[in-house]
Formats: structure tokens, sequence, C-alpha cells
């Protein structure tokens, strides 16, 4: 099982995320006015270039040690999956320009494309833009693509955030059950505790109180905190047994807070590799594959 050492999140993070904090703040203001965005065509919205400075080397550390990676491991760069700690503003800045209710985001998983590593202690160059909606069934699913690289070396980390919003006419089916009969075998198995919502938030700046606010967790479809979607991608990438060019996963079932024994396993099949997360109930709360 993962062990992870005691680890007190300082809160002078809250500096390092305030461009997301802004965005959320603009979230949570819109949702208060119940004011719709503008009509803007997702494919006429322009994109971001933008240069920023890279998470300090305290936040980067933090963020190895909560993940459960090998200290060596990220010794000169950023961990790929960290891309969430910069890369939710600037989602946030492309959505808010859509009629989209963002308040009630569905986080449906996120692909990374691992070019190279990313440098600490150099300024980031983000190139960020919706790269796709689809509207079906009272449901819009929106791809949102982050290039991650530096000046010199401009696209290290491609990732893909793709999300879901909830239209006024939608209406819930029920989901085709489907069989697996891949062979699973165990990478290992990582538990939670109850602050981790709040912990990963630190580390991140996703404040969404679903993770971290016990009473507002509690009236959330889920009844009680949850782990961030990010946070169970970023304990299950650690385990993976050699280099990852690319990995597509979603997320379909929430980690809750606390939680015992999830558990990662990999199962390979006419040579693609498959992974998900069996959660301590048995429930698959992440699948997906990778090269």
């Amino acid at each position: 099982m993962l062990a992870l050492r005691y680890q007190q999140i300082p809160l002078q993070f809250l500096f390092e995320h305030q461009a997301t904090l802004a965005g959320l703040g603009k979230i949570a203001i819109r949702s208060l006015k119940n004011t719709k965005g503008n009509q803007a065509d997702w494919w006429a919205l322009a994109a971001i270039n933008e240069v920023i400075e890279a998470p300090s080397h305290e936040l980067v550390e933090h963020y190895v040690q909560w993940s459960g990676a090998q200290p060596h491991k990220y010794q000169d760069s950023i961990p790929p999956h960290m891309v969430s700690q910069w890369g939710l503003s600037f989602a946030t800045r492309l959505l808010l320009q859509t009629s989209y209710p963002l308040s009630q985001v569905i986080n449906q998983g996120v692909s990374l494309k691992i070019h190279g590593k990313i440098p600490r202690n150099e300024k980031l160059l983000i190139q960020a833009k919706i790269a796709h909606v689809d509207e079906r069934n009272g449901l819009a699913r929106v791809s949102v693509q982050i290039i991650t690289g530096t000046i010199a070396q401009p696209n290290l980390v491609e990732a893909v955030l793709h999300m879901a919003f909830i239209l006024p006419h939608f209406e819930k089916t029920k989901r085709a059950e489907t069989t697996d009969d891949k062979n699973w075998q165990s990478l290992g198995e990582w538990s939670t505790t109850s602050d981790d919502g709040f912990k990963f938030a630190l580390l991140t700046g996703d404040f969404n109180p679903i993770h971290w606010v016990g009473f507002l967790a509690k009236l959330s479809s889920f009844g009680q905190k949850v782990l961030h979607g990010f946070g169970v991608f970023a304990r299950s990438f650690e385990f993976l047994p050699e280099p990852i060019e690319q990995i597509d996963v979603r997320f379909l079932k929430p980690v809750k807070l606390p939680s015992q024994a999830n558990k990662v396993e990999l199962a390979i099949e006419h040579d693609q590799k498959f992974i998900r997360v069996v959660g301590s109930a048995g429930q698959i709360c992440l699948m997906g594959h990778y090269s």
C-alpha cells in the first residue's frame, strides 16, 4: 500500500493560485446573479497564448509528495499531471465566454500527450483553446486543450480536459451495463484522509466546496466530500510502471473522503494497456488506456 508521509500544506500557497481563485470568484458571481454568459460560438473564441511563472519549487515539492511519486522522479521537472494547477484558470477564462452554467460543471476526464519534461524554474508558455463542443440530449460536452511548454520548447505536455455541462432540457438516462473480461493485475493501492480534498485544493487552487466543506458536500449528489478527479488521476498515474507517452482516462465514480484501499490495476490486451481504479466499495472510479 502506498504510504504517504504526514504532510502539512502551507496556506501561503494560496498566493500562487490567484488566477484560478479569481476565475472561481467570477463563476460564483455569475451564478448568484443568475446571468448567462455570451452566446459566442465556441470555435470563434480566440485561443489564449500566455507566458506565466512556473509553480514555485516549494509548491512542486509538496505536490510531488502528495501524489506519492518517488522523490527522485521529478528532481528537475514538474509532473505532467500538475497541469491542473495552471490549466484550470485558462479553462475558466475560455468557458466564461460561453453561456454554459459553469457552477454545474462535471469533470469527466483528461487526456495527456507527454512530449518532454516540463522544467522547473523556467517560465511556462501556455496555449489554451476550446477544442471541441458536442451538445446532445441536454448535455454539453466540452474539451479544452491546454498545451504547456517553454519559449524554446513550446509543446512539452498537451492536456485535454473533458468536461460536461447540464443544460435545462437534460434528462438522465440509464447507462448501459458493459462486461469487462480483461485480466486485471494489481499495481498497488492508496488511501485518502478526510482533509485530502483541502490539501489538493491548496496544491492546485481548485476550491470547489464538494471537496473540502463537509456540510456543503453533504448537500451535493455525492452526499459527502469527494476527492478531485485530478487528484485520483495524479495518485494513480504514479503507479504506472514505465515512462508514459500518452494516457486517456475518464472519471466514472468519485473517491470519497476518507477512503481505504483504492486499487490501481493494469490490463494488457492486444498490445493495448489499460488502467483502472477500483474504489474501496468495489466501484470503478477511473478507467482509461495509455501507451
